[in-house]
Formats: structure tokens, C-alpha cells, sequence
């Protein structure tokens, strides 16, 4: 499993030990029987950029070419990054490469038309880069967060992004209306379908073992981009022999001795028949 472990003010924590890591499956410990540091390895990135009629404002356009530009910066010149698109549809459009020049060149070709298809998106991304092998990955979604085509629904996407070792890194471009770190913000109260949106993200990222941000000023976009790359540097490959039983879906929980740290994995797995 890959497994990010952050501090109270969510900041990585890279110099965990092997004996301070506790797993549990349905509840019950198990021994620790691989450990090591993925950072040794390059890090894939699909990075999945929302093209759909609902972005084509220049803010939103703005704000998802300032998060790739800051989250490419932020990269390592060995890992690799790989774009796709989704408005109705999910669409390729760089396969992965280290040559950034590639990205930003096919993002500028980008013109946002259409429904929005987001959860059948994330849920063909993340099963995507899961077929690229193992090591550091992710999956990261820039959005305005509002979903009006999907076949899947938010559960169905959920409970199968549980059992992938992606973790899935959410943007919400929202308006500062509705960004709780904005002084504008108009509370929880007041839900917007931009704030329920953001919400649902947030619950894709805690089951796959990412993170998810709502952003509205560059501040934010700049900040996202940082903790989402400084998470990838720092993430922990974790394994264990799975106890006997069904080939059913089994809930998994990765906890630390140490105070004060919070270890961030997927939810679960469904065993090898």
C-alpha cells in the first residue's frame, strides 16, 4: 500500500519508522512485513483537467493553468506526468513524459464545451494509472467540482477507488463564496452546488488516501500544488500478508505511535481469488 503520513498542520512526515506503523484489517493488527520509502522510485502523475462547458469562465481557466504550471514546477525532472481531459467524455491527451513543454502545449489547445462527466472520469483515471505498475502515482483532478453527465454515481466510483492503490489529490476552483479559508466565505450553511460538489472530492481523495483542496485566489492554487507534490516526495510503501478468507472487500486502517501524525492510505482491498 502506499501510505503519506502528515503532521497537524498537514505538513509531510518522511522520517517514520517501521516499528512505529500499526495496520489494521477489519479491525485486527496485522505484522508489517514490507517497509520502504517510495521516494527511490519517480513519481507517475496523471493530472486530469476538467474541459467541460461549466470551466469556459476565465477565472476557472486561469486557476486550472496556474495549478498545472505550479504543480509541474513543483515535480521532480525525473517523474513523469501524464494529461487527460473529461467534459461528457474521458479523453487522452499526453501520454506520460518528462518533457513538460508537452503538457503545457496541450493544455493551451484545451476549449471547455460540454456536460460534465466527473465521477466516470476520476473512475477511468484512477484505474488508468493503476495499470502503470507500482510506485509513487496519483491522480490529480482540477474542477469546478459540479457533475451533470456521469453514468456512475459518486458511491459506485467511491467504494471502487477504496480498493486502488491511487491516492486521487482534488482541486475545487471555487468562488471565494465558497472556499471556507476565504474571509468571504458565506459558511457551511450555505451550501452551494459548489460547496456539496468540493464535499463529495474531499470524499474520493480520504478513501483513496489522498487530499482534496477548495482554492479561489492563487494563494491557494500555489499552496495545493506544493502539498500535493511534497506528499508525493514523501510517501511510504507498506506491506503485509493478507489472512485467509474470502475474496471479498476488506476494510484497511494504517495508524502511527508517534503523536501528533496522521497516516493516510486507501480504505481497503478485495484479495486475489
Amino acid at each position: 500500500m502506499t501510505a503519506t503520513a502528515v503532521d497537524g498542520k498537514g505538513r509531510p512526515v518522511s522520517d517514520l519508522r517501521p516499528q512505529e506503523f500499526r495496520i489494521l484489517e477489519e479491525g485486527r493488527p496485522q505484522k508489517l512485513a514490507h517497509f520502504g520509502h517510495a521516494r527511490d522510485l519517480a513519481a507517475r502523475v496523471l493530472i486530469l483537467v476538467d474541459a467541460s462547458g461549466s470551466m469556459n469562465v476565465e477565472a476557472k481557466t486561469t486557476s486550472t493553468w496556474m495549478v498545472l504550471t505550479q504543480l509541474l514546477d513543483a515535480l521532480g525532472p525525473e517523474d513523469e506526468v501524464a494529461l487527460a481531459g473529461f467534459d461528457s467524455r474521458y479523453f487522452g491527451l499526453v501520454p506520460f513524459t518528462r518533457e513538460r513543454r508537452a503538457i503545457l502545449d496541450k493544455m493551451g489547445e484545451l476549449r471547455p464545451f460540454g456536460a460534465t462527466a466527473l465521477h466516470d472520469a476520476l473512475d477511468r483515471a484512477a484505474q488508468d494509472i493503476a495499470s502503470h505498475g507500482e510506485g509513487r502515482r496519483a491522480v490529480v483532478v482540477v474542477t469546478d467540482g459540479i457533475d451533470n453527465a456521469s453514468a456512475t454515481s459518486p458511491d459506485e466510483v467511491a467504494t471502487r477507488s477504496r480498493s486502488l492503490d491511487v491516492p486521487i489529490y482534488a482541486v475545487s476552483v471555487v468562488s471565494p463564496v465558497d472556499d471556507p479559508a476565504s474571509p468571504l466565505f458565506l459558511g457551511e450553511k450555505a451550501a452551494s452546488a459548489a460547496l456539496l460538489a468540493s464535499a463529495t472530492l474531499a470524499r474520493y481523495s480520504a478513501l483513496s488516501g489522498g487530499a482534496s483542496f477548495s482554492v479561489s485566489d492563487f494563494r491557494g492554487l500555489r499552496r495545493a500544488a506544493a502539498q500535493i507534490a511534497a506528499e508525493l516526495k514523501h510517501q511510504y510503501r507498506l506491506g503485509y500478508d493478507p489472512p485467509q478468507g474470502a475474496a471479498r472487500f476488506r476494510r484497511v486502517e494504517v495508524r502511527t505511535t508517534r503523536k501528533g501524525v496522521v497516516v493516510r492510505t486507501r480504505g481497503g482491498y478485495v484479495p486475489r481469488s
